[in-house]
């Protein structure tokens, strides 16, 4: 009995050791240096550009087609003016086509303006355009440009708005104390603001905001594409210019003559003793062309120069105080847009 009352109790020992939980030694916590990112929601674009149906205007640029083997550029090309006319690589001097401008215009629909970049080819070695593009509104006239549009390939025959950034001045510096001038050493940060940038996902309720597409030919357009809902009440007056560069953009840095002396930028011009070009290379802009009301010829960076040039006085004028309706919408997030940082090349 003794022995039975043994082996029962044997037993019930253990089925208890066989129910408790086992003894374990915790894993350490993983540590990471990446915070945790949220996940943007996907983008939907709800109105595409197909093109405009109304032409605005239009413009012819100085062009190097028929002389780039001289390597000599006589025309086009102002430092004063911050005016360039340099698609070619500095030092060597070797012509790029895909960015020579040589004719530039804008057109519009219901819903958008759409600017046309004609160049002169495209790139020799890759024979695609593989430049940056991009287009300076100055709204009130004064030579400053408030909004910039800066696009970047890979491009596509299709409008994308994926490869589009827009940059505004929130402070009204661009151009220094006299935007039609050089103003050496300018201390202003230019467009310090991004308000579209779908890469980080930033626009102003609008993520149709601004498109990008390459229209195909002998001399290829580069066609940006931008809402009209920008000018509030439908005030369409402004005036727009373009530029073509090879090596992308610094934002903080406009006007290009504001912030490198004229020995530093060099000269596409043989007779110039800075010839050739150097600290501004790979780079062709055009003059400010007038849209929504006739030019007198004395506006500051403007395309006529029958008459003297306006010196533009008084405070900058903030880009809320002059686009309420894109402020509206969404704060300026101040900070350059990192993927057009311009890198300027050494002066040879």
């Amino acid at each position: 009995m003794k022995k039975t009352l043994l082996f029962l109790l044997f037993l019930l020992l253990l089925q208890a050791c066989d129910g408790a939980p086992a003894q374990t030694t915790p894993a350490p916590a993983q540590v990471t240096d990446t915070p945790p990112t949220a996940t943007a929601e996907p983008i939907i674009h709800k109105i595409i550009p197909e093109g405009g149906t109304r032409s605005r205007a239009n413009a012819h640029d100085h062009e190097q087609t028929t002389t780039f083997e001289k390597k000599n550029v006589i025309g086009g090309d102002d430092f004063r003016r911050n005016q360039f006319e340099r698609p070619y690589t500095a030092g060597e001097m070797v012509y790029l086509p895909d960015l020579d401008i040589v004719d530039f215009g804008i057109t519009s629909d219901d819903q958008f303006f759409f600017i046309g970049i004609e160049l002169a080819g495209l790139n020799s070695e890759t024979n695609d355009v593989s430049g940056y593009y991009g287009v300076e509104i100055d709204r009130n006239r004064d030579g400053r440009g408030e909004i910039l549009l800066a696009v970047r390939g890979p491009y596509s025959t299709e409008f994308t708005a994926d490869n589009v950034v827009v940059m505004v001045d929130q402070n009204g510096d661009v151009g220094g104390l006299k935007p039609s001038r050089p103003d050496e050493g300018s201390t202003g940060d230019g467009y310090d603001g991004v308000i579209f940038d779908l890469s980080q996902n930033v626009h102003p309720e609008d993520p149709d905001l601004a498109w990008v597409r390459v229209i195909e030919g002998e001399r290829p357009t580069v066609e940006i594409a931008y809402r009209k809902w920008i000018f509030k009440d439908g005030n369409e007056v402004f005036m727009w210019s373009v530029w073509a560069s090879g090596q992308g953009v610094e934002p903080g840095k406009f006007n290009w003559h504001d912030n490198i002396t004229v020995a530093e930028a060099g000269s596409p011009n043989k007779s110039d003793p800075d010839y050739p070009i150097k600290g501004i290379a790979e780079l062709d802009n055009s003059c400010r062309v007038p849209l929504g009301f006739d030019a007198v010829g004395n506006e500051p960076l403007g395309c006529s120069v029958q008459v003297q040039q306006v010196e533009v006085e008084g405070d900058p004028v903030e880009f809320c105080d002059q686009f309420a309706s894109v402020c509206a919408r969404s704060p300026v997030i101040l900070r350059p847009a990192p993927i057009f940082q311009r890198i300027v090349p050494n002066p040879q």
